[in-house]
């Protein structure tokens, strides 16, 4: 019988429910967010308003046909495809190892799927940042296609209080369960290669490369005991998934380590909007405590926010601290790099911020294609102002400060004349 459970991505935060809410009371739920309460503007609504008319013959599609639709629609490649099988969701009884979950990502957007469930999504509006919505077959045609939920941020609000994406590395059992006592982390930048992806496929041709994924044991001590269990970057996908039940046969280790580069950076760019907005909304309170003028330019605790966040972003975009390559760095499948190199934008010597290494770190030219994002421009125009005006100073610096002592000199020069080539809105101090 099909089980049919809220939908949540790994990747994903949902709003609480009511009585939740009350008891785990988050700022992004009061003025000027108002998370649960606003009305989103993103990708999604629009999508929503354009196929309102077709909804019905939608859902009526076969699983395949919605999901490909889906990608279609939010722009998001199917070769990003990762399959997840540890029961990290709340779909959890519908994943296992031979039915792992599938999850698609873009720059401006998060799929999810597993076979016999719904689909989620996650997208990014200029003010509440992350929303999450769920598409699934049987819901009442009142409801819109993609209908936003209510369900997760018991599990995903955890990154500085704001409405956030998760990538877990997990220690599984044959069925997919987390082991008790897994010592199971979010993966961030600094995570080493061999402590990530457990309870995920890795696909690729990158021989040599131990990590925690393609692998499940009886007990967590089977990972931690010496020598640890630990999974190789396999060049197909074990005999367990029907892979015709999916678009791919691939769960790519380019696309995996993208995948965890982009939830870090959106993660934190959704936490300075967020911080941002309501420091600036603290503002006026603060000034008339103060006894300023009604005039005056927001300061003190307010700029200490922005400072801050920015310093934060900058090294999100800079890749500070990323983990160590193996000797012989990546290589993936290769379609993955393909269709990430497809909406490359270059300058006049062909240089983008697209372009991959590969050989001893992710980026060739380290400053993350993000900042070309919905979600980097609709920050406050305060905050990206100060991040602007320190990425250009510090870039262009004969000594650089600390967010951009890892990038050898012409790395930083070339960054700049990308970013000025290519980055629009760039304020009338860039470059001096």
């Amino acid at each position: 019988m099909l089980v049919r459970l809220p939908a949540c991505l790994l990747t994903a935060a949902l709003t609480l429910p009511g009585a939740s809410r009350a008891q785990n009371h988050e700022p992004f739920e009061d003025p000027p967010i108002s998370y649960s309460e606003s009305k989103p503007v993103d990708a999604v609504a629009r999508l929503n308003a354009a196929a309102a008319k077709q909804a019905e013959e939608i859902r009526s599609w076969p699983a395949r046909r919605r999901l490909r639709w889906l990608l279609d629609q939010l722009k998001v490649p199917v070769e990003s495809q990762l399959l997840v099988f540890s029961k990290t969701s709340l779909q959890r009884q519908l994943i296992s190892p031979s039915n792992p979950r599938a999850l698609y990502f873009s720059d401006e957007a998060y799929v999810g799927w597993v076979p016999g469930g719904a689909m989620e999504v996650t997208v990014f509006d200029p003010v509440l940042g992350a929303t999450f919505y769920v598409l699934d077959a049987q819901q009442p045609e009142t409801e819109p296609l993609v209908a936003r939920s209510q369900e997760c941020l018991l599990c995903h609000a955890h990154h500085d209080h704001t409405p956030s994406l998760r990538a877990r590395s997990v220690f599984p059992d044959p069925t997919g369960e987390t082991l008790s006592g897994s010592g199971g982390a979010n993966v961030e930048p600094g995570t080493p290669l061999n402590e990530r992806w457990g309870g995920w496929y890795v696909t690729g041709r990158t021989p040599g490369l131990r990590h925690r994924g393609n692998v499940t044991a009886a007990t967590a001590e089977a990972f931690t005991n010496e020598p640890p269990l630990r999974g190789e970057v396999a060049p197909a996908l074990p005999a367990g998934p029907d892979t015709s039940r999916y678009p791919r046969a691939t769960s790519d280790i380019v696309a995996l380590l993208m995948h965890d580069h982009q939830i870090h950076v959106h993660n934190v760019l959704c936490t300075a909007n967020q911080e941002s907005r309501i420091a600036l909304y603290r503002w006026p309170a603060m000034r008339e405590l103060l006894q300023l003028p009604a005039d005056s330019a927001p300061s003190g605790s307010y700029l200490v926010v922005l400072n801050s966040q920015a310093e934060k972003v900058l090294e999100a975009l800079l890749c500070k601290g990323e983990a160590a390559f193996p000797a012989d760095g990546i290589q993936g499948e290769g379609s993955f790099e393909k269709a990430y190199a497809s909406t490359r934008r270059p300058d006049d010597h062909d240089r983008a911020l697209r372009d991959l290494d590969l050989r001893t770190r992710l980026f060739k030219y380290r400053c993350s294609p993000l900042i070309y994002a919905r979600t980097f421009e609709a920050m406050p125009k305060e905050l990206r102002a100060v991040v602007l005006r320190r990425l250009s100073r510090g870039l262009l610096a004969a000594e650089p400060a600390p967010e951009f002592a890892h990038l050898p000199a012409a790395e930083r020069k070339a960054i700049h004349e990308i970013l000025t080539a290519t980055l629009p809105g760039l304020p009338p101090d860039w470059g001096k």
